[in-house]
């Protein structure tokens, strides 16, 4: 057997996270992923959800800074990421709290789940600096809209989908929006600069289809966004 392509996936936390814990989701998609251990090797980094959001909102009007909020974030995306490790048979069954941690256990197996590491740092970030480490080229963006839009397309009817979009528009896209903790965007501007330098192709796609991601993994296609 060769050598074993590496992809790394940020699972935003909205889509396991809602207003209940979406476990089936998570054993569908941990089924999935269990299909493709012959060929791949996986860092899926697990965002906190909506529970996070409702925390942040909340404090930000006791006047909390953002480096706790951040804290708090940090918590939620690691009991995320245990909770998901319980569906796989062959993961960690500690969560790493380092980028390099990560490294380490996939030095040595074929699957590592993780949340975030510190505060400043989005789940969006950890996955682009994941990816970099481990030489990977792809990152699956899964989030709760099918692509990179004009404008919030919850908000905005005329907003329009690109199917493919450079680093630069990205972050043109992304300024403004990534602001304090929690920021709500398809991608931070730390996370797509990072992307860029390392020259990974993002996938950004609707992440409760489990078949967006069989595309990206059998033929490299999407009808989500590429940035590249």
């Amino acid at each position: 057997m060769g050598i074993k392509k590496s992809v790394v996936i940020a699972l935003g936390g909205s889509i396991i996270s809602g207003d209940d814990i979406n476990l089936k989701f998570m054993e569908k998609f941990s089924k999935m992923i269990s299909n493709y251990s012959e060929e791949y090797k996986f860092g899926i980094v697990v965002g906190g959800g909506k529970p996070v959001k409702k925390y942040i909102t909340s404090l930000r009007g006791y006047h909390v800074n953002d480096s706790t909020l951040d804290e708090i974030g940090i918590y939620a995306t690691r009991m995320n990421a245990l909770t998901m490790t319980t569906f796989f048979d062959d993961s960690n069954i500690k969560i790493p709290v380092t980028v390099d941690n990560a490294v380490e256990i996939l030095s040595n197996h074929n699957l590592v789940i993780m949340g975030g590491t510190e505060p400043g740092h989005t789940t969006d970030t950890v996955s682009a600096l994941l990816a970099e480490k481990i030489g990977s080229k792809i990152v699956i963006n899964a989030t709760s809209v099918d692509g990179v839009y004009t404008d919030d397309p919850n908000k905005n009817a005329n907003a329009t989908k690109f199917s493919a979009i450079n680093y630069d528009k990205a972050i043109e896209l992304s300024i403004g929006k990534s602001i304090g903790a929690g920021p709500r965007i398809f991608m931070d501007i730390t996370s797509l600069n990072i992307a860029k330098r390392a020259k990974i192709k993002v996938f950004v796609i609707n992440g409760l289809n489990l078949e967006g991601y069989k595309d990206i993994l059998d033929h490299d296609k999407t009808d989500g966004t590429i940035i590249s």
